[in-house]
């Protein structure tokens, strides 16, 4: 075997074996991520809520001023 079909080989290889690496990992990788955006969703949730509740009462009083600025 040549050097450059030596080196072909090794990298097809490198990349079969790559590529069921990524197929192994993936899975988890992917899980994690909808683990992550579900956290996101409910801490976003839990944001508007309080949010919410802070709006619930508003401040009814209104400042005249007479076209004057302080």
């Amino acid at each position: 075997m040549s050097p450059t079909l030596l080196e072909l080989v090794v990298a097809i290889i490198l990349v079969v074996v790559l590529w069921q690496i990524g197929l192994i990992v993936a899975p988890s990788i992917i899980r994690w991520f909808s683990r992550l955006g579900r956290e996101v969703d409910q801490a976003a949730d839990q944001a508007l809520n309080e949010s919410d509740q802070d709006m619930s009462y508003p401040n009814n009083t209104k400042e005249h001023t007479n076209g004057t600025r302080h």
